[in-house]
């Protein structure tokens, strides 16, 4: 994997179990970076297993942005 990929990855897990700006505007750069095809299989792979291994996903709105994401990469890969 890339530094970009690993700094992507970073992101996700600071960002799960938040309940604060941080965990939709993380969901969503992710999912733009999926559209452009710019990370790899294996970096959507971990992202997918801590989003699946989360201990909280934070608030319920939070959840649902987790559980979206989850859903593209599960597409995708």
């Amino acid at each position: 994997m890339t530094d970009y990929e690993h700094i992507v990855i970073s992101a996700v897990r600071y960002a799960l179990g938040r309940m604060t700006y941080i965990v939709e505007l993380t969901v969503n750069y992710i999912l733009e970076e999926i559209e452009n095809d710019e990370l790899s299989d294996r970096c959507l792979d971990v992202i997918r297993k801590d989003i699946e291994n989360a201990d909280s996903y934070g608030m319920n709105c939070d959840r649902k942005l987790w559980i979206k994401l989850l859903n593209r990469i599960e597409e995708v890969i």
